[in-house]
């Protein structure tokens, strides 16, 4: 796992975070706080196929496309990382 500055973060990667983190918090019902050093699958266990529904909405309420073609588990370890992955793949819509 990589450690991520922060310090530089993108205004789009800021409002992914937030939202992931909330999405995340509700959809699993999470009462801990959340962090970007969360482990997704092993902390939170977090599914495949609830991952995808928290990228749906996401999608929908940033108004972003976020291309999942390349996304996989490595890229999903830590909330940090599938913010960075959604920052790096995703287009306005």
């Amino acid at each position: 796992m990589l450690e991520h500055d922060t310090s530089t973060a993108s205004p789009l990667r800021e409002q992914v975070v937030v939202s992931l983190t909330a999405l995340l918090t509700r959809m699993l019902r999470v009462e801990g706080p959340i962090t970007e050093q969360t482990q997704l699958m092993d902390e939170l266990g977090l599914s495949s196929s609830l991952a995808l529904e928290v990228l749906l909405a996401l999608e929908d309420e940033l108004e972003i496309q976020i291309d999942v073609e390349d996304l996989d588990e490595d890229q999903m370890a830590t909330l940090a990382d599938l913010a960075d992955h959604i920052t790096d793949h995703s287009t306005p819509r």
